[in-house]
């Protein structure tokens, strides 16, 4: 059993990373901070940030990006989420619009990170396409409403005769 979920996670990895990389270059924006988001409570710490490095330095080398810039945000990223979630309940509405600012954090640190570790200077700010980081936080946030709603839906005691996922 523990060499098909081993297999399972190697395969979902690369379905990942295929995933991130095509979002990433049509669309311009990242499913991986939508899955570091979601999966963040849902996993035990261990396995989380194992898997969140291990998949950090696998994206890092296929974006060419220096060496753990996804590791270094996302782990500012997490750090936020777990400081919001002291101040806001994650059952409440308002869940959303820290979300929302932690995936807008997301797309405005990685260039700025990526510029620091790759030429050593502070990029400009004013010429970051902040709309577009914007608009794509506004998708991944309803991309995350959507998985967070399904996966209520599916752990919910009431249903669990309709659908069942052995």
């Amino acid at each position: 059993m523990g060499i098909i979920k081993g297999l399972l996670l190697i395969i979902l990895l690369f379905g990942l990373l295929f995933l991130e990389s095509f979002f990433l270059r049509v669309f311009s924006f990242s499913v991986f901070i939508i899955v570091v988001i979601s999966m963040k409570g849902r996993l035990k710490d261990f396995p989380f940030y194992t898997l969140l490095v291990i998949f950090s330095i696998i994206l890092d080398s296929v974006m060419h990006t220096p060496l753990g810039a996804h590791l270094l945000v996302v782990a500012f990223v997490v750090i936020l989420y777990d400081f919001f979630a002291v101040i806001i309940p994650q059952d409440s509405k308002f869940n959303y619009l820290s979300v929302f600012l932690l995936i807008f954090l997301y797309y405005v640190f990685l260039p700025i990170i990526n510029s620091i570790l790759q030429g050593g200077g502070f990029p400009n700010i004013f010429a970051l396409p902040l709309l577009n980081f914007f608009i794509a936080s506004i998708i991944s946030v309803c991309i995350y409403a959507g998985i967070n709603h399904f996966t209520k839906f599916v752990r919910n005691d009431r249903l669990a005769d309709k659908i069942r996922l052995n």
